[in-house]
C-alpha cells in the first residue's frame, strides 16, 4: 500500500504490486506468529510471578 497526500492535505491510499505470496511464505509467517505469541505468554508469565511475590 502506498499512502500519499494529496493537494488539499488529504491521504490517498493505493495499492502497489510486490510480487506473488507461495505457501512456504505463508507457512514461515505462521511459525513466526506462533514463535513470537509463545515469547508474549512468557513475558505474561514472568510478570505474574513477579507481581505475585512473597512478601515478608
Amino acid at each position: 500500500m502506498a499512502v500519499n497526500r494529496n493537494q488539499s492535505g488529504e491521504l490517498e491510499y493505493s495499492p502497489i504490486n510486490i510480487g506473488t505470496v507461495e505457501r512456504e511464505d505463508i507457512q514461515l509467517w505462521q511459525e513466526a506468529e506462533r514463535v513470537l505469541q509463545q515469547i508474549i505468554e512468557e513475558e505474561r508469565q514472568q510478570e505474574r510471578r513477579q507481581t505475585t511475590g512473597i512478601s515478608l
